[in-house]
Order: C-alpha cells, then sequence, then structure tokens
C-alpha cells in the first residue's frame, strides 16, 4: 500500500470520526481493522527512511513544473512577479478537508488578486483528469481561481515529493521565486496574507507566526482534548479558560471559531451563538461542528436548543449536505428534514425524508437491509404526518438489524 492510499485512507477517515465521534465506539472493530492495516503499512514504509526534503523554506522553486502542468481552468504563472505571494493549494476531489477548504481559499482569491495574492489550484494524487474538470465546472463561481491537474507530471514530484508533503489539503506559499513556507490554507487567515503582502519583513513575520504555530501543536492538541471534555460537561468556566490559552499559544488555530460557538452553546447565550454561527467561515472545523451538532439539536434533548437557533442552522447544514456529495449518508438527509419540519417548512422536509431513502439505497458504502427498511418506515411516518425523531429512527435501525439476523 503506498503512502498516498494510506493518506487517503486516513483523510476520510479522520474527517468521518470528526463528523461521528460516537464510531470510535460502535464501530470500534472496524476502525481497529483499519488503523491496524494502516500502522502495518506505515511501519513498512518506515523501514526505508525517506531522504530529507529538497524543497525547504528558502529555497528556490521550479516553475516550469507548474507552467508545464495541465491547467484545466485558467492558465499558471510563467513567472514570479516580484512582491506578489503565490499561493499553490494542493487538493483532490476525495479529499474531504481539501474540499471543505475551497470556499475559503476562494474567498482569499477573490478578496486579494488585486492587492497581489495569486492563487492557484493543484489537484494532486487524483487519478482521473475527468473527475477533476466535472468537479471544478460543477463548482462554478465556487472555484474561480485557476486549478491544474498535476497526477503523475513533474510538480507531484518535484513539488510535494520534493518537500516530503505525505497528505493534502497543503499549500505551497511562494514569494520572489523561493519558498516561503509550506502550510494548510486554513492558516492563511486576512490578517496572515496582508502580512505577507506587505513586503519583505512582514512576509518572514508571517512564516514566523505560522511555524510558532506549528511548533505549539502538540500542546494545543491537548488543550483541544480538556476543551472537548469540558464541553460534555457543560463546564463554561473551564472551556473559556482553556480557550484563551490555545489563543495564546495559536491565535489562529483553525478550531478557535467552533470553540467558541460551542461555548456560547454552553453558556446558552443564544442570541450570540445565532450570530457566531451566521459568520462562522467555511472550513472542515465548521463541517465537524455541523455534523457533531445535528445529532445533539435532533436529539432527545432537542428542545434544549431554541426555535431560532435551529432556523439558523438549518442553512449552514444544508450547504454542508449539499457540498459533501456521495459522501454524505442518509442520517443528514433526516436530521435537515426533522429540523425543516420543526420550524414549519414540511414541504422541504419531505422532500429530504425523500433523499433520506434513497441515500439509505445508493450510499457508497453500499445498501442494507436494515437500514433500507428503516429509512422506509422514517419515509412512511413522515407522510403519515408524523415527524419521528432521531433516537426513534436509530432504534429502528437496531431493531432491523435484528430481525434481519434472526430470519438468517
Amino acid at each position: 500500500m503506498g503512502r498516498r492510499n494510506i493518506m487517503a485512507i486516513y483523510n476520510s477517515l479522520k474527517l468521518s470520526l470528526n463528523q461521528h465521534p460516537p464510531l470510535l465506539l460502535l464501530r470500534g472493530v472496524n476502525f481497529v481493522i483499519v488503523f491496524a492495516i494502516m500502522v502495518v503499512a506505515s511501519s513498512a514504509l518506515a523501514q526505508k527512511p525517506d531522504a530529507q526534503p529538497t524543497l525547504v523554506p528558502g529555497s528556490e522553486v521550479n516553475l516550469s513544473a507548474v507552467a508545464e502542468a495541465d491547467w484545466v481552468q485558467g492558465e499558471g504563472p510563467t513567472a514570479f512577479e516580484p512582491g506578489k505571494v503565490y499561493v499553490f493549494e494542493c487538493w483532490a476531489t476525495w479529499c474531504g478537508p481539501c474540499v471543505a477548504l475551497i470556499p475559503h481559499v476562494n474567498e482569499l482569491h477573490k478578496k486579494y488578486y488585486d492587492k497581489g495574492l495569486r492563487v492557484h489550484g493543484m489537484n494532486s494524487w487524483e487519478e482521473g483528469r475527468k473527475i477533476t474538470v466535472d468537479y471544478v465546472k460543477a463548482k462554478g463561481e465556487g472555484m474561480s481561481y485557476p486549478v491544474a491537474y498535476t497526477h503523475g507530471s513533474a510538480f507531484e514530484t518535484e513539488w510535494l515529493t520534493a518537500a516530503g508533503v505525505e497528505s493534502i489539503p497543503h499549500a505551497f506559499v511562494v514569494r520572489n521565486g523561493k519558498l516561503l513556507l509550506g502550510t494548510e490554507a486554513v492558516r492563511l487567515t486576512d490578517s496572515l496574507v496582508e502580512l505577507m503582502l506587505s513586503g519583505d519583513e512582514g512576509a518572514e513575520k508571517a512564516a514566523a507566526i505560522i511555524k510558532a504555530a506549528y511548533d505549539a501543536s502538540d500542546e494545543t492538541r491537548k488543550l483541544g482534548s480538556v476543551i472537548y471534555q469540558a464541553k460534555r460537561s457543560k463546564d463554561a468556566k473551564m472551556m473559556a479558560a482553556k480557550i484563551k490559552e490555545v489563543v495564546t499559544l495559536d491565535p489562529g488555530h483553525p478550531d478557535l471559531a467552533k470553540w467558541n460557538l460551542e461555548l456560547l452553546m454552553v453558556q446558552e447565550d443564544w442570541p450570540a451563538a445565532v450570530a457566531a454561527l451566521d459568520a462562522m467561515p467555511a472550513s472542515n472545523s465548521k463541517n465537524t461542528y455541523l455534523a457533531e451538532t445535528s445529532r445533539l439539536i435532533c436529539g432527545k434533548n432537542a428542545d434544549d436548543y431554541p426555535m431560532s437557533f435551529a432556523k439558523s442552522f438549518i442553512t449552514p447544514y444544508a450547504d454542508y449536505i449539499s457540498a459533501g456529495g456521495d459522501g454524505i449518508g442518509p442520517s443528514h438527509f433526516a436530521k435537515l428534514a426533522m429540523l425543516q419540519w420543526r420550524i414549519g417548512d414540511k414541504q422541504a422536509a419531505i422532500v429530504n425524508t425523500d433523499k433520506a431513502l434513497e441515500a439509505a439505497i445508493h450510499h457508497k458504502t453500499g445498501s442494507s437491509e436494515h437500514r433500507t427498511t428503516a429509512y422506509k418506515r422514517f419515509v412512511k411516518s413522515v407522510k403519515e404526518g408524523t415527524m419521528p425523531t432521531y433516537p426513534e429512527l436509530i432504534a429502528w435501525q437496531a431493531e432491523a438489524k435484528k430481525e434481519a439476523a434472526a430470519a438468517r
């Protein structure tokens, strides 16, 4: 198993577990099997140490590998203009975190192009040019920057391999023909981009800030675990204290917006929570929040979430589902239908109820008898005028699974 395949499995598994933390308990055996495969494969790779990266901050970059890439939208640079900052965002359609970052990358392109930022999407490790072309075309203005297909090209070897990159998303930031840094585009905030565009001193300062954030990642990861536990126990004081510590270590941490929103929810400051949700930028962190919160807001304690928050939650949640493609399972359509029913939009709820059954039948993991049976029952109940609760739907699946096992 190659490193790219391992990282593809890892990225997909990480996204799934971020969106569905209970899978660690409910599907523990499957997780252990997949994880064991990854560990064994990774160990085999580790027996043959990789060469040290040759493309590091300060290195001259090979622009010909960019120019010779297959540009499926727009064009690549033929020369680096002095003072301008170039971002080469490496992504793939199979990479959930990459897809989640596209709105942010697109916003950077639109907001800072006239100020000297040049954004380019470099589709990497994607077997299938047509997949890339169709995806970019479907995104339209949502992906308005130039995009290249680089699978098997010099870009993959002379940039990704040379830099020791083993997973995506990954952004190469270039200034004056030299690599300024490699990072994740989520780290490229407005303030840091403006600093990079301000001149040599500002660019070096921005790179140092991002490096310091990565250096502090072990500590911020530990703080994130404490924040999660404090959220579960509704300890607002502990959450606030640990969030403050993260800000000190890494003021641009990608999960800060999510944690601050969750803190407002724990504090039951719903007007502020609605405002924070509306202002939350598109990101993988936001997707994780939407997936986690959808279970809570449709669960047994649904009444803990006021109507104003439910209404505000529906639009970003629907956008998340729409952008997820085949990776979105039937439960998301069902929960969206429950929310729409709750606010009185029964017509939209019925539409998504049907989509839930369709997703149950045609989901990429394959159809299962118990799941399909439960969603048929779900559709029947809704069309008869009763919207089941999410716990009821889960119970129906368990019941159908038990009956199917007994019939074998």
